[in-house]
């Protein structure tokens, strides 16, 4: 775990076993040990402080919840309990190839980069191609527990570990005000991430053989197919499978967008509300054009490198303090272009800023 991070409710940081070392280590697991054997664990485990943190999009000063996310503070050494119950699961279980999401040896790179192949081969064969995007209405906060328990044992994890993954969800609380939580995985848990990606596996592995152009992100869900209505039967059969589970599909931020060589006016409809139709979307911090090139994204990627760089250079600092520290400016040229295409525009752009930090 990383130091210097917020301690949860027993004010026990993680750096206090990084110091104590191998004895620190002895003691974990004389404790962790007891309470696997004992069915139980220490009250202040069940509570945890909730602190809403704002998402970097909408009004940071808006009332309105939609734009922050709540991040529970938990126990550090719970914290620990549960990195070792997520190695010993992980070597049990495995998700769908479609996912990306908290995936070992994948990340946003894969997902961004599998969606530019898919618009550049329809783009070359001069076909359109139909994209929706979903989002899911607080995906981590409304999974009910006992969809956790079935998803675990539907990957064949041993029931012990279940047993053990059910200590930490006995009777939870968070403190903001004290509300008793009843479904949701722990947000800003180590345990969570895998939990999610299996309750997601388990509810739509069906879906997904019917349907090869499926992408996931945890709950960052992308669907195509080269016809709008057979979209449209998709995104209506997840809205319905999500449902029957407790999740829901939050419509109105479910954007639909198509590439192709003719765009044709109209979206497409779940349960009779048109979605919103977009010609760019930011999919996992990549621009996604309908036009399938990735000229946006390049001017995106350059004046946020510009935008870092004019933070530290002034009229008294100038050239000195701006490009000191190169690499971490350039750093946001280099976010997400393994996933691209070679674009003559774009090499040209990259280049010229890279000329100036030279200067």
């Amino acid at each position: 775990m990383k130091s210097n991070k917020e301690t949860g409710p027993d004010d026990i940081p993680a750096d206090v076993w990084k110091v104590l070392g191998d004895r620190g280590s002895v003691w974990l697991a004389t404790l962790f040990n007891k309470i696997v054997a004992g069915g139980r664990t220490p009250d202040v485990w069940q509570t945890s402080v909730t602190v809403p943190v704002w998402k970097g999009k909408g009004d940071i000063a808006s009332i309105d919840c939609t734009s922050y996310r709540p991040i529970r503070l938990l126990c550090h050494t719970m914290k620990v309990f549960e990195r070792v119950l997520e190695a010993r699961l992980r070597k049990i279980v495995s998700v769908s190839l479609k996912q990306c999401g908290f995936v070992k040896y994948c990340s946003t790179i894969d997902a961004i980069h599998d969606v530019r192949i898919l618009l550049e081969k329809h783009r070359e064969k001069n076909r359109s191609v139909h994209l929706a995007f979903l989002d899911l209405e607080k995906g981590f906060d409304r999974v009910p527990h006992e969809l956790l328990w079935m998803s675990m044992r539907s990957h064949r994890v041993p029931e012990k570990y279940v047993r053990w993954t059910k200590l930490l969800y006995v009777k939870p609380t968070s403190v903001d005000r004290c509300a008793a939580v009843q479904v949701g995985v722990h947000q800003g848990s180590s345990l969570s991430p895998l939990l999610f990606i299996l309750c997601m596996d388990t509810i739509t592995k069906e879906i997904q053989k019917q349907h090869p152009w499926t992408l996931l992100f945890a709950d960052d869900v992308m669907l195509a197919s080269e016809s709008r209505d057979d979209l449209q039967k998709q995104v209506q059969s997840w809205k319905d499978q999500l449902q029957q589970y407790g999740l829901r599909l939050n419509t109105s931020k479910t954007e639909y967008m198509e590439c192709g060589p003719r765009i044709e006016d109209g979206s497409i409809r779940v349960d009779g509300t048109e979605l919103n139709k977009l010609n760019c979307f930011k999919y996992l911090g990549s621009k996604v054009t309908s036009t399938g090139d990735i000229d946006q994204e390049s001017r995106a990627r350059v004046n946020a490198a510009w935008m870092k760089t004019t933070e530290q250079v002034t009229p008294w600092n100038y050239p000195k303090k701006g490009f000191e520290n190169k690499s971490k400016h350039t750093s946001h040229l280099k976010n997400g272009r393994e996933a691209d295409r070679s674009s003559r525009g774009e090499t040209r752009r990259t280049r010229l800023y890279r000329t100036i930090l030279d200067v």
